[in-house]
């Protein structure tokens, strides 16, 4: 299925379950931004766009990332969900954190 098929199923699956209107709406944005690809059929599976969508920062420590999560499917390979949980667990390091520890090493060095 295209992008734009597979994030409507996604919706409908968060429906199906109850999930919350910042999970519906977040998901209605994403289908907005992929109308334009609406006529290209490049298939993408929905445990990726589920993958990519719960490392997003915005969706990181929200009710959206639970309701996302538990779409995932449970053939989904254990270390896999446990790289997915712990990716969404530690919040990408700044630019200023690595500059900090250059810093310090300069200083120590």
């Amino acid at each position: 299925m295209a992008v734009y098929d597979t994030l409507l199923n996604i919706r409908q699956k968060l429906e199906g379950n109850n999930a919350g209107y910042d999970s519906i709406s977040f998901i209605d944005a994403r289908l907005l931004e992929a109308e334009p690809e609406m006529g290209n059929n490049i298939y993408v599976s929905e445990s990726m766009i589920l993958r990519h969508l719960v490392r997003r920062t915005d969706v990181r420590g929200t009710d959206i990332e639970i309701d996302l999560l538990n779409l995932m499917p449970e053939e989904t390979p254990r270390e896999q969900r446990s790289e997915i949980d712990e990716a969404t667990r530690e919040a990408p390091k700044t630019h200023a954190y690595y500059l900090e520890q250059k810093k310090k090493k300069k200083a120590s060095g």
